[in-house]
């Protein structure tokens, strides 16, 4: 975590020009660093920056490419104005939300291993504070998928500390927990394009869990957000790009997933002990099968839902062994599990004894007795 970050006080309206004077650096071709990250996006999100000039800093950064300093200030404000959800005494919480944008067109992938990881992570002391969203680029976002399983979406934070020591799993919707992004949201709607907000969101998870699986939409971002991560605080992180071949031959697919691929290697980057390392790991050096993105393909959540439900009661296949592997990160780093294939053992296994299945089953009746 970055000194002295947390302990920024918003600027009182009336400073001569504040946001005025951010936009001048950024448009000299002059990064931000951390503390003015923080302040500018402060703005922002406490409603101060005007319309067009959140929308002039949004654009100018997202010309350039955000850099790890100005992730660091835009997520601790975030993270300092998000509704926060307590995590029950004796658990360690993790998370496995990714950036999306990677238009693989897969079923919940994600979503799915956070439920396994829930079913075999509880009764060894983990808990999964799942961090989502609608679906922007994909054909089906976390919440409405969960939403087809059966899960209530909203439900107040004790509720969701509830469904965390109960069901090891809950989730955390993010609309309702990040209210301050109401300033930025019409201007993000206008502007059509991603923004540096896209790869906030999954560094702001409300459970402020600080070991979480990361899937980025491009390699060049796995050790940017290993960085960021690291500043953060982290205790241990994965940030994966997962090589997903173009079978269509369009160039629609981008040859990329932002999770773990069992249809070819993923680029991981590790944070760890305060240390950022990078390898390639082979789905098929853990005895994966090759998988085929045909078979991961959904074309909406109810497809997704469905191919969800399979996976959890013991269907074999591509989606099956994508989401034990997921899952298996997961594991690893909550520290449950000692290496990718130890985590493996142990999502298989939960899937097979029906645990992870018992977890949702858990999850919709908790949040169905929410008022």
């Amino acid at each position: 975590m970055v000194p002295g970050l947390y302990d920024l006080k918003p600027t009182k309206p009336g400073t001569l020009a504040p946001v005025k004077a951010i936009l001048a650096q950024l448009v000299e071709g002059r990064p931000l660093d951390a503390e003015q990250a923080v302040y500018a996006f402060d703005q922002i999100m406490s409603g101060r920056s005007e319309p067009t000039q959140t929308a002039a800093l949004l654009a100018l950064i997202q010309q350039r490419g955000a850099t790890v300093e100005e992730l660091v200030g835009a997520a601790t404000v975030m993270r300092n104005k998000a509704a926060k959800v307590a995590v029950p005494k004796g658990l360690t919480a993790i998370d496995t939300c990714g950036t999306g944008g990677d238009h693989a067109g897969t079923f919940n992938i994600s979503t799915a291993a956070a439920l396994v990881a829930a079913g075999a992570g509880r009764p060894m002391g983990l808990c999964v504070a799942k961090h989502g969203n609608k679906s922007v680029t994909s054909k089906s976002g976390s919440s409405q998928v969960l939403d087809t399983l059966g899960v209530k979406l909203g439900v107040e934070t004790d509720t969701l500390t509830k469904c965390l020591d109960q069901a090891g799993i809950c989730f955390c919707f993010a609309p309702a927990h990040h209210p301050a992004m109401k300033h930025a949201g019409p201007v993000r709607a206008d502007l059509g394009f991603r923004t540096i907000f896209n790869l906030v969101g999954p560094l702001t998870n409300p459970a402020g869990a600080p070991r979480q699986v990361i899937g980025v939409f491009s390699p060049k971002l796995t050790e940017m957000i290993a960085n960021v991560l690291k500043q953060l605080g982290s205790i241990h992180a994965m940030v994966v790009y997962g090589q997903m071949p173009d079978v269509d031959g369009d160039g629609a697919h981008q040859g990329g997933l932002d999770e773990f691929s069992t249809c070819g290697p993923n680029r991981v980057a590790t944070v760890r002990d305060g240390q950022v390392t990078t390898d390639e790991i082979d789905p098929t050096d853990l005895d994966l099968s090759l998988g085929h993105p045909l078979a991961l393909r959904v074309d909406g959540p109810e497809q997704s839902a469905q191919i969800i439900t399979e996976v959890l009661t013991g269907k074999a296949g591509a989606p099956r062994e994508i989401v034990a592997l997921n899952a298996a990160a997961a594991l690893t780093v909550g520290g449950v599990a000692d290496s990718l294939a130890e985590g493996l053992t142990m999502a298989f296994d939960a899937i097979d004894t029906g645990k992870a299945k018992a977890a949702l089953d858990a999850l919709i009746e908790l949040t169905s007795q929410s008022a």
